[in-house]
């Protein structure tokens, strides 16, 4: 009996991100402070990317470093900023500046989007963006929701673009080389974005063996038949977190956050932590092995 081929899917960070085009639409993974593709981010910034569109439910520090290098200046999203600690300097600047465009959905409405590029279905009708002003005072294009009567009811519905975008990248705890996946905790859109994208890039904390995936098979959010390509990226979403290994770095982001006040501060942070370390081992290696060990996670609560 012949065994079946099995394909390889890893690739470096540095490869993944070279297979992104000037002017990509990419669905972003992650939610807030959990999972997000910051190592994907900070070469996408080294690498000089340009002239993207990103599609998200909500994301923070990563895609504010992308608005601030001018890689992404195009988005679709429900929520931006830094959580807890303020607004997102950098896009506010480049708000300011005329740079951005910008569409605003609430987080339902990107996540039935992102879902109704799963099913391969052109839209998705919904009815809680009605009575709000989500339609008519937000920078949501008027060509991008389209208010109809129900055929069956009656009743007012909107209709919203689903999304299948060029490139999905998402982050994940653990993959095989086949690109099974496994996701704990809070999986958010990821699931959708995969299915949805027309090329898949996922960013594993570790990559495992076929044989471990399969003794925990309950694990596996995603198969690898949805996945193009793998790639093993350590403390990928730091200085924001993957539950289970690590926590958000704080000190970090509020540092950032002064920083990036003035756009000299600003510049100053992306020579001295993006592009001056040259790539993401780089990046580690400045971190610190004691930072790092500090940020790993209670085995116990996952935080």
């Amino acid at each position: 009996m012949i065994e079946p081929t099995v394909e390889d899917k890893r690739i470096t960070l540095e490869e993944a991100v070279k297979k992104v085009h000037d002017g990509a639409h990419i669905a972003w993974g992650g939610f807030g402070y959990q999972r997000p593709p910051e190592a994907f981010a900070m070469e996408l910034i080294r690498q000089k990317k340009r002239n993207l569109r990103i599609y998200t439910c909500g994301s923070e520090h990563d895609l504010d470093i992308l608005t601030g290098a001018e890689v992404c200046l195009e988005y679709e999203v429900a929520f931006f900023a830094i959580e807890a600690l303020g607004l997102a300097p950098n896009l506010r600047r480049r708000i300011k500046e005329g740079k951005v465009k910008f569409e605003d959905y609430s987080n339902l409405a990107m996540a039935l989007r992102f879902l109704g590029g799963a099913l391969n279905v052109p839209f998705m009708p919904i009815r809680h963006m009605i009575g709000s002003d989500m339609l008519e005072k937000t920078q949501l294009r008027k060509d991008k929701a389209k208010v109809i009567d129900c055929p069956f009811t009656g009743n007012p519905v909107v209709l919203l673009p689903s999304v299948q975008a060029d490139f999905g990248v998402i982050c994940a705890q653990k993959a095989d080389m086949q690109g099974n996946v496994q996701l704990y905790g809070i999986k958010g859109e990821d699931n959708e974005i995969v299915r949805g994208s027309k090329t898949t890039i996922v960013c594993a904390e570790e990559i495992i063996s076929n044989e471990e995936i399969r003794r925990a098979p309950d694990l596996t959010a995603i198969p690898g038949l949805y996945v193009d390509y793998v790639v093993e990226v350590p403390f990928g979403s730091w200085p924001m977190q993957v539950y289970g290994l690590y926590d958000y770095d704080l000190p970090h982001l509020q540092m950032y956050m002064q920083m990036c006040k003035t756009e000299e501060g600003w510049q100053e942070y992306m020579n001295e932590w993006i592009l001056d370390v040259g790539n993401h081992k780089g990046l580690l290696k400045k971190i610190g092995a004691k930072r790092l060990k500090e940020l790993r996670a209670d085995p116990e609560f996952g935080y």
